[in-house]
C-alpha cells in the first residue's frame, strides 16, 4: 500500500475510532517519521514512555504494527503496518461475507478474533465454553440449530478447523511481526554475503532462486497447521457443501481431536480478501448478464478460491498472478450450484439447428491477448461435436431447447418403445437437462466483452477457468470510467475513451474523432488537465518554437489517473470520517445518555419526543456517512486490492 498524506491520515481516524486518541497518536508518528524506537517515539509525540508502551501494547495485539527486535542491540524498533489498519473498515464486509459463505458459527468465531487481534486456541476455548448448554451434568456437543452460535468445546474445534483449512484464519509465530520487505532483505544479505577483501557480484540465478525458496518458506510456516488438517480431516473443498449459505456440520468434524491449546491463531486479511473479491466480482456479472448467470458465476469463483490463498502475487517471489492455471469442471460446479437458482431464468432459446456447436462451444487452451474473436488462434481446439443422441438427451427437452416443429405438432418425447418414461428417467432427463441449461449460463460468461471465464478443457462435460487480470482490468475500467463520468460528464468520459483506445492524439482530430465543436473539447480537456486526468506534449516542427509551429498531442495516462483516483478516494473517506467526529460532538449528551445500559433497548420509553427525534436524525445521518465510506471502500478494493 502506498501510504499518501491522505492515506495515513485515514489509518490514524480508523484507529482513534476504534481504540482511542493514545493509539492514533504513535500511529500518526510512525507513518510521518517512519521507523522509531521508544525513545524516538518519546521524542516526536511528547509522550512518556509508560503511555508509549500502553499504546504500543493496543497496536501490537491488533496487528497494526511490525516490530522487530536487533539481536546485537537489543533494540526494538517499531514500524506501522498500514495494509492491516486499512482493513479495520472492512470488518463488516468480512463477516457478511464469512457468514454468507460459511455460517453463523464462523462469523462467530471471526469476529471474536477481529476484537481480540490474536489468541490462543485455549483462551478462545475458556471464552466459548460458558454459552455451552448443561444436560445432566454433561456438555452437549449437539449444534443449536436455533442461533448456529458456538456452543461447545467441541463445535469451536470443529469450526476452528475448518476455517484454518479454508485458511481464513492463519497460525502466529515469532517473526510473524515481522515486516517481509525486512525478511527478505536479510535473506539476499546472508545469500550474497562475501568473504573480507572479496569482491561483491551481481546474484546469480542458483541465488536467486535460494532467495525465493527460504522466502517462500518463510511466508508458508503459517499454514504447517492447515497441512496436517487437510491430512487427518481430508479437503475441505471435496466434501464440504454449501446450502444456503451454511455449511453442514459433520459428526466426523465434531468428533475430531482437539488442536493444540498454545497455538495462537489470527484472522489471516489475504484469504478473507479472495472472498470479497468473489463477491464483488459476481456482483459485476450479475449487473451485466443477469442474477441468475451471476449466481452460476459465484459458485465457480469459490470452487476455484479454495486454492487462492490471496489476491495479488507476491513481488518478491516473482510469481503469476494467483488461480492463473486452476481449472473446474462443469459437473463440479453443477454438484455445488444452489438447488434453489432456477438455471431455466435468464438464457434466451434457440432450436438445435441453429446452433454451431464447434463455435459455440470453442475451447480456449491459453489466454487471449486480444478481445475479439475474429483472428483464429492456433491454440483453440475445435471441439468434437457431440452425438445425435447425446445432442437430444442434453439440449431437446420440453423447456424450449428442442425443435419447434416438435413442439407444434405436439410430438411427445419418449423412449424408443413409446412407453412412457418411468420416475427414475424423469430424473436423469431433468438432471441432464439442469446441467445443459448451466451451461449456456457458463457460455454466456465466456462469450461476454468482459471475458468472465474461458472455456479450457471438455474433462467433466467441459473445464472452466478465470482470468483474473483480465476480468479484473475490465471491472477497474468500468470503475474508472464511472469515476470520469461523475465528475467531467459523458463529454469527458468520451474524450478520454478515445485517447485510451488511439493513444496520443492531435488536439486537431479530436473535435472530429469525438463529434463534438472545438471550443468544448478544449474547455474540458483543459478541465481534465487541471485536474490530473489527461496531460499534452508539445513537439515543435522547428527550432523556432512558436505555437502555430507546435504541434500538440493529447494523452490519457491510466496508471496515473488511478492513483489520483485513489488518493481523491482517501480524501473523500477522511472529509465523511471527520465530519462523523463532529456529528457526534454534537450531539454528546444524548449519545452518552443512549450508552447507559439502563437506557439501551428503551430509548423511545424513556427519552423525550425532542431528544428521541434528536438521536433518530444522528442515526441517519451516521448511517448515510458509513454508507458512503463502504461506496469508497469497494473502489479503493478495484483500484488497489484485487
Amino acid at each position: 500500500m502506498l501510504v499518501t498524506k491522505h492515506a495515513a491520515e485515514l489509518c490514524a481516524l480508523l484507529v482513534n475510532d476504534l481504540y482511542g486518541e493514545l493509539p492514533s497518536r504513535i500511529l500518526d508518528a510512525l507513518f510521518t517519521k517512519g521507523r522509531s524506537t521508544i525513545a524516538q517515539l518519546a521524542q516526536y509525540t511528547s509522550l512518556p514512555p509508560r503511555f508509549l508502551r500502553n499504546g504500543l501494547s493496543v497496536l501490537i495485539q491488533q496487528n497494526l504494527l511490525y516490530h522487530h527486535t536487533d539481536s546485537d542491540s537489543r533494540g526494538t524498533s517499531y514500524e506501522a503496518n498500514p495494509d492491516a489498519c486499512y482493513s479495520l473498515v472492512r470488518s463488516g464486509k468480512i463477516l457478511e461475507a464469512i457468514e454468507s459463505q460459511y455460517g453463523t458459527a464462523e462469523r462467530d468465531l471471526v469476529q471474536t478474533l477481529l476484537q481480540l487481534g490474536f489468541a490462543r486456541i485455549a483462551d478462545l476455548t475458556q471464552a466459548f465454553k460458558g454459552r455451552a448448554p448443561k444436560t445432566n451434568g454433561h456438555t452437549n456437543g449437539s449444534t443449536d440449530a436455533s442461533s448456529g452460535l458456538i456452543d461447545s468445546e467441541s463445535h469451536l474445534n470443529a469450526v476452528l478447523g475448518r476455517l484454518i483449512q479454508a485458511e481464513i484464519i492463519e497460525t502466529m509465530r515469532a517473526d510473524s511481526f515481522r515486516n517481509p520487505r525486512d525478511v527478505h532483505r536479510e535473506i539476499e544479505q546472508e545469500m550474497t554475503r562475501t568473504a573480507p577483501g572479496e569482491k561483491t557480484s551481481k546474484i546469480t540465478m542458483e541465488q536467486q532462486g535460494q532467495i525465493n525458496s527460504k522466502y517462500r518458506t518463510f511466508k508458508e510456516q503459517g499454514k504447517s497447521l492447515k497441512r496436517q488438517l487437510d491430512i487427518t480431516r481430508g479437503n475441505p473443498g471435496k466434501r464440504r457443501k454449501l446450502q444456503n449459505g451454511r455449511g453442514r456440520h459433520l459428526d466426523d468434524e465434531l468428533d475430531a481431536s482437539p488442536l493444540n491449546p498454545n497455538i495462537v491463531v489470527r484472522i489471516n486479511h489475504e484469504k478473507c480478501l479472495v472472498e470479497l473479491r468473489n463477491h464483488r466480482l459476481a456482483t459485476f456479472a450479475a449487473d451485466m448478464l443477469g442474477e441468475v448467470t451471476g449466481s452460476v458465476y459465484r459458485t465457480l469463483l469459490d470452487l476455484l478460491s479454495v486454492d487462492i490463498p490471496k489476491c495479488r502475487p507476491d513481488s518478491f517471489l516473482e510469481e503469476e498472478m494467483p488461480g492463473a492455471h486452476l481449472t473446474v469442471t462443469t459437473m463440479e460446479i453443477y454438484n455445488h450450484l444452489d438447488e434453489s437458482v432456477n438455471v431455466q431464468s435468464g438464457i434466451g432459446k434457440a432450436p438445435k439447428d441453429k446452433i454451431d456447436f464447434p463455435s459455440a462451444e470453442k475451447i480456449r487452451p491459453d489466454a487471449q491477448d486480444s478481445d475479439s474473436d475474429s483472428d483464429a488462434s492456433d491454440s483453440e481446439i475445435p471441439v468434437r461435436r457431440p452425438s445425435t443422441a447425446a445432442r437430444t438427451l442434453d439440449i431437446d427437452m420440453d423447456n424450449g431447447f428442442g425443435s419447434d416443429e416438435d413442439q407444434e405438432n405436439g410430438v411427445p418425447h419418449t423412449n424408443g418403445d413409446g412407453k412412457p418414461k418411468v420416475k427414475f428417467e424423469d430424473d436423469g432427463a431433468s438432471k441432464n437437462n439442469r446441467i445443459e441449461q448451466m451451461r449456456q449460463h457458463l457460455f454466456l460468461l465466456a462469450e461476454s466483452k468482459h471475458r468472465f471465464v474461458r472455456h479450457c478443457g471438455v474433462q467433466g462435460r467441459g473445464q472452466w477457468t478465470v482470468d483474473f487480470s483480465k476480468v479484473l482490468n475490465r471491472l477497474k475500467e468500468t470503475e474508472l470510467d464511472a469515476y470520469i463520468e461523475q465528475s467531467f460528464g459523458r463529454h469527458g468520459l468520451r474524450l478520454t475513451r478515445i485517447l485510451r483506445e488511439k493513444g496520443k492524439l492531435d488536439e486537431k482530430m479530436l473535435p472530429s474523432a469525438a463529434l463534438m465543436k472545438k471550443s468544448d473539447v478544449q474547455l474540458k480537456m483543459i478541465a481534465m488537465q487541471m485536474a490530473g486526468l489527461v496531460d499534452v506534449q508539445e513537439v515543435p516542427k522547428d527550432n523556432s518554437r512558436m505555437a502555430n509551429r507546435t504541434l500538440f498531442f493529447w494523452f490519457f495516462d491510466r496508471e496515473r489517473t488511478e492513483s489520483q483516483a485513489l488518493d481523491d478516494i482517501y480524501k473523500a473517506m477522511v472529509r465523511c470520517l471527520q465530519t462523523l467526529q463532529v456529528e457526534r460532538h454534537k450531539e454528546r449528551n444524548i449519545l452518552s445518555f443512549v450508552e447507559r445500559k439502563d437506557v439501551q433497548g428503551k430509548e423511545e420509553e424513556v427519552m423525550t419526543a425532542e431528544h428521541y427525534n434528536k438521536y433518530n436524525n444522528h442515526l441517519e445521518v451516521q448511517e448515510k456517512l458509513l454508507g458512503q465510506v463502504m461506496r469508497l471502500d469497494e473502489m479503493i478494493a478495484v483500484f488497489r486490492d484485487y
